[in-house]
């Protein structure tokens, strides 16, 4: 027999609308969340699918969206990002490097360091996805006006940001 145990959720991650909004606030908060949440969800999805369209690992992927978004990231700071030591990295890029999805560069500030990129493939592999995130958005935005489009953009932009600054400084994030 088993017991379920409640979950610790840190209290900034739930969502708590604030006092004196509306019910249409508060239902509008809640789908916004839920829609994140799908949004993660098909993210996921996509990654796995491109993972089995490459013949590696979700791990691998990641570390390419993150190589991706910041090019000439160091092994160091991939392993903070993905929550994994540097043996790991160091295997994991070396896969990759194997398979032609990422490149070493010696880092021009430190001899001792090299800096990641994504090779012509990597880029290629990653297109593939965002391709798939435009198809997604444009199909949704059709008939959005530029203000409304830059609205959306501005509000995903802020969430991503402080998304991150929660995973890297939960305390920070809170204000």
């Amino acid at each position: 027999m088993t017991t379920s145990v409640p979950r610790q959720v840190d209290a900034p991650a739930t969502a708590r609308p604030a006092e004196g909004q509306t019910v249409a606030q508060k239902d509008g908060l809640l789908r916004i969340v839920q829609g994140l949440r799908r949004v993660d969800t098909g993210t996921y999805a996509l990654r796995i699918r491109l993972a089995e369209k490459l013949g590696i690992g979700t791990i691998d992927i990641n570390a390419m969206a993150f190589v991706g978004e910041v090019d000439g990231l160091t092994p160091k700071d991939l392993g903070k990002a993905l929550n994994i030591t540097t043996g790991s990295v160091t295997a994991m890029v070396d896969r990759l490097e194997s398979k032609g999805f990422m490149v070493r560069k010696p880092n021009p500030t430190d001899r001792r360091s090299v800096l990641l990129h994504l090779s012509p493939e990597g880029t290629d592999a990653m297109q593939w996805a965002n391709d798939h995130f435009a198809a997604a958005a444009a199909a949704l935005l059709q008939k959005s006006s530029e203000d409304s489009i830059a609205q959306i953009a501005e509000f995903l932009e802020g969430i991503g940001q402080r998304l991150m600054a929660a995973a890297s400084d939960p305390d920070e994030a809170e204000s």
